[in-house]
This record gives structure tokens, sequence and C-alpha cells, in this order.
């Protein structure tokens, strides 16, 4: 487990290191949990490029693009989809035809819904490669590395058993990313990787806070400083559930919801982490 220490920044340096400039400078790594409602988002920024992982629903493409319009995106080095649920490529169409997009990794699955095939579609008509990932694809974008745990297998089947599973690490930061695997596929990244690849900042809470992830022993074996949910207010499913609520609580980590918090974003330079006035110091 990883010994962190937390220090909590005072107001009047907040504001000296907004006003210099030096919180944005020596960042080598921010991230945006971005507001797509019911679904899943994430920007990565870095001094090389910027990456989007999964492009929340059809319903919220359209605010999703304002979104990387205002935060000056001009080009994605990669567009990781983890699978193809609609909550997680129904702003993939809109997104690509937008933006100069020079990778796309999917997880390999076959899926006939309406929103992966306009996803392939964008992606033929606009000549971006695309690759089918598995466990063991490494991406290294300046400091910052991106590796896949899984699927173990690059002809994955469909559904949310087969999430791309993400690990992002910069220098002493970790992060962890499962789109909405479950119970079953966390057992068997504990068996594959245990607690020192598993071990983490950030967890991305999958499946939005459903009781089929999130397992105890999942969270035993990352040690998050920070779950962050991404999920819609009031949505039908009852996302997050207090179930899952209850073990985040138990294993000792920072909730943050996009419901509740809106847009969620840390940055890192691999020795502190940042969220609004607190910084922890990475070891």
């Amino acid at each position: 487990m990883k010994r962190i220490r937390v220090v909590v920044l005072t107001v009047w340096l907040c504001l000296a290191l907004v006003s210099c400039g030096s919180a944005e400078t020596d960042a080598l790594l921010k991230i945006h949990f971005l507001d797509v409602g019911q679904g899943d988002c994430i920007l990565l920024r870095t001094p090389d490029g910027d990456i989007l992982i999964d492009a929340g629903t059809e319903e919220s493409q359209e605010m999703l693009c304002l979104s990387l319009d205002r935060l000056g995106v001009e080009e994605l080095l990669l567009a990781v989809f983890t699978h193809t649920d609609e909550d997680h490529i129904g702003g993939a169409d809109g997104v690509l035809s937008m933006i100069p997009t020079r990778e796309v990794w999917v997880n390999g699955s076959a899926s006939d819904n309406e929103s992966a095939q306009m996803l392939f579609r964008t992606v033929e008509k606009n000549d971006i490669e695309l690759r089918a990932v598995c466990a063991g694809e490494i991406r290294r974008i300046g400091d910052v590395v991106l590796s896949v745990f899984f699927p173990f297998d690059s002809d994955a089947a469909s559904g949310n058993e087969n999430s791309i599973v993400l690990k992002v690490h910069c220098k002493n930061f970790d992060m962890v990313l499962t789109g909405d695997a479950g119970s079953e596929q966390e057992q068997m990244l504990i068996e594959q990787y245990g607690t020192a690849q598993l071990d983490c900042d950030i967890y991305k809470v999958g499946h939005h806070g459903s009781n089929t992830s999130s397992s105890a022993a999942f969270l035993s074996a990352m040690t998050p400083q920070y779950a962050v949910i991404s999920c819609g207010a009031g949505n039908s499913y009852g996302h997050p559930m207090g179930e899952v609520l209850a073990r985040l609580e138990e294993s000792g980590a920072v909730v943050l919801r996009t419901d509740l918090d809106g847009e969620i974003v840390f940055e890192t330079n691999g020795s502190e982490l940042r969220y609004r006035d607190v910084s922890l110091v990475l070891q």
C-alpha cells in the first residue's frame, strides 16, 4: 500500500498558484471526469496531447462536444472505448467528426447496436486507425503510461464483462479505470496482477456504482484515495447503490460523483495529486 501524506493547502497558497500559473505548468497529467449524465467520459490531458476514454450517451453528445471545445481540445492522440454500450460510445461519432483523432482502441467485440455502427462508420469515414486491444498493450505519451489490463483475449465477447480495463501511470501516480467490468472480472484482475499492480490513487468506480462491481476484495487490492462515480442525477437504475457507497466508505476512499459534483478535475506532476484545495503527496 502506498503511504500518502495529506497536505491541505491554504487559501492564499491556492490563489497564488492559480495567479502565477504554476499549478498548470508543472502538471504532467490533468484528468477531467466529464459530466455526461448516465454514462462515462474521461479526458486525459498531457503536455504531449489529449486522450479520451469513452464518450457518454447519444443524449449527452452535444454537451460533450461543447465541453471539449471549451477545454480547447484540438486533437486526440487516442480515443479508447471500453465497450460498445450506448452510455459509453453514444457521443463518439460527434466527437470523432469534430476533433481530428489519430487512433481508436476498442475491445474487439462485435456489436450491432446503432451507436456502435455509427462509431465504426465515423472511424472509417475519417480514416482513423482502429485497433482491437487486449491485456499487455502499452502506450507511452511523455511521462504518462497507459496499460491495458483486460480483456485477456483480443477477440472479446460483447457486454460489460469484456470492458477494457486501463491503468494510467505517471511517476508515483496510478489510476485504474474499469468501464463496466463486474466482480467476476475484478477477481480475475486480482489473480492476474495482485495488489502491487492494482494499487492506485484514483479508481473510476465500475458500472456507475452498480452492485455488480466494486467488490470488497477489489477495493482492498486497490486501496484508492479517491473513488469517482460517473452517473446521472435521478437515474432510473438507482446508481450509485447504497451497498457500493458503503463499501467505498469502508475502504477509506473519498467518494466523488458527477451527479452531485459535476465535472471532476484532478492534476498531478507525478509526485503530488491535486483536487481543489487538497494536495496528496505520492510516495
